[in-house]
């Protein structure tokens, strides 16, 4: 076995021992609550050490966040496959206005076989179930998944034949309040798949009388999102803006960026050391300098960065790199950070952009359309032909554009600091505690 081939085998191991956790820490959530669930609890029930248990997690908390990983993964995964919209009514409006109905009654019959038949998704509804009255959080995620979420999101997708968002909300009510009714029966009931059966004629019937729901495929109102620096979306929020970021803006979107990016892939941090050398680099798309507000509150960023490929017939080929971009942190895993990216995805395409190469989690980015750039015959400079380049990204931003093209991309060289420097930076800032922790890269 090569160096490599250990290092995958070692990697694989680790993501089925990990799984492993998170499936049996959200088997003790359900029945005793995460409250009431210890570390000590998890590591007896799976019969090894607490100290082995923390050398995967650090906590109950990163726990927990690996299980809503899983759940929005999931999701996206199930929305996909139905062809029913995978975002808010505000990312894909075009998408909401054009589902048909029996793309609709096949995800709804599909969700309540998941909710109910699948474990995974079905012990996390019944620890929501359990856990709402214990914490904001808790209910928050409750009513994302479990209540207002679903109802609100038929609502987005009756909304084109509606004349108004209450008559939109009350057939939606109409529609899914009977299978949230449904999910408790299935619960304590003897006879699952007769419970399973009704929601199924549920679906179906409503469909077949309400003749407005019919014409999902017919006469529809034209729904256009409002501009994206002044919009209302289904977060919670009034006021959302993302706009181009102003000079005296800077030390605040340094400060973010620092938070954001503190002892996620090494002790510390060099992003808003980056951000900072970035602005003055001759490399930098200054029309491409988002920040993100939520209520005037900075809450996210992102730039990017002209770069290019080396092809392999000797040609320069223009494209772009993307970062740091981030989230404020209470706000991760909500839905803001795919906003701001397609946001900013979409002027870089208004820009000419053709394609868009850089580093991250192919979890949270494929989501927006991203995939692995070997698939596009791209390499990373410096890497050794067989060694893991999954964390390299590529999209194209007009459909095409790397067509027929292999090369070497490198990162712009602003991307390269003086760490000694990035030091000198960071005391300029409020002091935060360097940690190491498991999952950091450096």
């Amino acid at each position: 076995m090569t160096a490599q081939e250990a290092v995958i085998t070692e990697q694989v191991k680790n993501k089925k021992t990990k799984d492993r956790i998170t499936e049996t820490a959200l088997r003790l959530f359900a029945a005793n609550g995460f409250s009431g669930t210890s570390m000590q609890d998890i590591a007896a029930e799976l019969g090894i050490t607490k100290a082995a248990l923390y050398k995967h997690f650090s906590g109950k908390q990163e726990i927990f966040d690996s299980i809503i990983c899983r759940m929005q993964e999931k999701d996206y995964e199930n929305a996909h496959s139905c062809g029913v919209p995978e975002g808010t009514i505000e990312e894909m409006s075009d998408s909401y206005a054009s589902v048909s109905p029996e793309s609709i009654i096949a995800f709804s019959k599909e969700m309540f076989r998941y909710w109910t038949e699948e474990e995974f998704p079905s012990l996390f509804r019944k620890m929501l179930t359990l856990e709402q009255y214990s914490s904001a959080e808790m209910r928050e995620l409750y009513c994302q998944y479990i209540s207002s979420g679903p109802l609100e999101y038929v609502r987005d997708m009756f909304f084109s034949v509606y004349s108004d968002a209450d008559s939109a909300k009350a057939a939606a009510l109409e529609y899914y309040g009977p299978l949230f009714l449904l999910y408790s029966i299935y619960d304590t009931s003897e006879d699952k798949p007769a419970v399973t059966a009704a929601a199924d004629r549920h679906i179906d019937s409503f469909f077949d009388r309400n003749r407005k729901v019919k014409e999902l495929n017919g006469n529809r109102k034209n729904y256009k999102v409002r501009d994206m620096t002044n919009m209302t979306n289904n977060m919670n929020s009034d006021n959302i803006i993302i706009r181009h970021e102003t000079e005296d803006e800077h030390r605040a979107v340094e400060t973010l960026v620092r938070e954001s990016f503190w002892n996620v892939y090494r002790p510390g941090c060099l992003e808003h050391f980056v951000l900072n050398q970035l602005r003055n680099d001759p490399d930098f798309v200054k029309e491409l300098d988002y920040v993100m507000y939520k209520d005037g509150r900075l809450i996210g960023q992102n730039i990017f960065m002209k770069a290019v490929i080396k092809s392999d017939d000797g040609r320069d080929i223009p494209i772009m790199a993307m970062g740091p971009i981030c989230i404020a942190n209470d706000l991760k895993r909500k839905g803001y950070g795919k906003l701001l990216l397609d946001y900013t995805l979409e002027r870089a395409a208004e820009l000419g952009c053709g394609a868009v190469c850089f580093e991250g989690n192919i979890d949270f980015y494929g989501k927006s359309g991203f995939s692995e750039a070997s698939n596009y015959g791209i390499r990373y400079h410096g890497l050794p032909e067989d060694a893991d380049a999954s964390f390299f990204l590529c999209k194209e931003l007009i459909p095409g554009y790397l067509n027929g093209i292999t090369g070497e991309y490198a990162p712009p060289s602003g991307y390269f600091v003086d760490e000694q420097k990035a030091e000198e930076f960071d005391r300029q800032f409020p002091p935060m505690e360097k940690l190491v922790l498991p999952g950091q890269l450096f």
